[in-house]
């Protein structure tokens, strides 16, 4: 397998990426999930690919997956689909200026392989009884979960359920951003599992910010309390109240992680609590994304370009790296990538040029 050559078509078709996305295979998890770190201009593509699958299965579930599907297996029948409501999608620019689509796949291979990849998908999904809501980037999804609680998915981001849900236990797994307004149950806490930290609420509404490869994991409390746990810091068990926020930096490859650790044990733990960021407009900085809002505070280029990427399903490449070190401070409500990076460039000197293809390439120079 020669993943540097693989576009989205071949991934859909590759039996280890399949695996990859249906979490089954601890060998191609890794694979892919080293993949990624190893080769981060591919990021983009196989986390679209991973999203494209996803949806492909919730498009075929409500197109009568069962009297397609029966054709190619008999023994296969119709997965139940859980409610998803979209929200409503970014203001969409002029044809001149408007975003492409990131990827182009004919209906006739959507069929094709969507067919194949629902056989084995809903005999795999026998055994794991997983469900998995997604928000693809450049969209927002509002989701209703068993028990009544509402989560609003940010761009890049998904969160799996299982069968018991509601019922025996109420867990949520989580990869990138999400808002939670949990529903009041006490015999059953909401937890919300990240690779970093576990979030447990009884009744409240809170953000949890877990991006996949990012710098930190953060959780910001909006009302009600949380307690944190922080896997990677020995367990380490913290309250939040409302209008704080608590962010974990995670221990690199130069780090002494056991002296980060016993540093961070040693100081009170309330240290690595934050107050909300509030704008002058009263917008809260860590969930102005549920409104269309981008809002950055003194913030660098480098860590915009992140963010950038996911809200408008872009490529961004920094041509001089001294770009990156750039801070910017501003609010921007529902504008398209042209407008926001031309505000940006009256704040500093920068050029940009636009390649558009299946994935929409930003280059920025000085």
């Amino acid at each position: 397998m020669n993943a540097d050559k693989m576009s989205i078509e071949d991934l859909l078709s590759d039996e280890s990426f399949i695996n990859y996305c249906k979490g089954i295979s601890p060998d191609d998890i890794t694979f892919w999930e080293n993949y990624v770190k190893v080769n981060p201009t591919r990021s983009l593509l196989v986390n679209h690919a991973k999203e494209k699958y996803i949806q492909l299965f919730n498009a075929l579930a409500l197109a009568d997956l069962e009297e397609q599907a029966t054709r190619l297996k008999n023994s296969i029948s119709e997965g139940e689909v859980a409610p998803v409501i979209q929200m409503e999608q970014f203001e969409k620019v002029k044809q001149r200026r408007m975003l492409p689509l990131l990827f182009k796949i004919s209906a006739a291979a959507i069929l094709i392989a969507g067919l194949f990849f629902a056989s084995r998908y809903f005999v795999a999904g026998k055994n794991n009884d997983i469900k998995t809501y997604m928000a693809a980037y450049g969209e927002r999804k509002n989701i209703q979960l068993p028990d009544g609680s509402i989560v609003t998915l940010n761009a890049g981001s998904n969160i799996k359920i299982n069968e018991k849900f509601g019922t025996a236990t109420r867990d949520v797994y989580l990869e990138g951003e999400a808002f939670f307004e949990v529903k009041h149950d006490t015999s059953h806490p909401f937890i919300v599992h990240t690779p970093a930290m576990d979030v447990k609420a009884l009744g409240t509404a809170f953000n949890v910010k877990a991006y996949l490869n990012e710098k930190s994991t953060e959780t910001s409390l909006i009302r009600g309390l949380v307690e944190v746990t922080l896997k990677e810091d020995n367990n380490l068990k913290m309250l939040l109240y409302p209008n704080q926020k608590i962010e974990w930096r995670h221990p690199n490859e130069n780090t002494n992680s056991s002296l980060a650790k016993k540093v961070t044990a040693i100081n009170v733990p309330d240290s690595l609590k934050k107050k909300l960021v509030v704008t002058h407009n009263g917008d809260i900085k860590e969930i102005a994304w549920k409104e269309n809002k981008l809002i950055f505070d003194d913030e660098d280029f480098d860590g915009i370009a992140v963010l950038l990427e996911r809200w408008y399903g872009a490529k961004i490449n920094f041509k001089d790296s001294v770009i990156r070190n750039y801070r910017f401070t501003g609010i921007f409500e529902k504008e398209d990538l042209n407008t926001v990076l031309d505000y940006l460039k009256e704040a500093r000197n920068f050029h940009y040029t636009i390649e558009r293809g299946e994935t929409l390439i930003i280059n920025l120079s000085k």
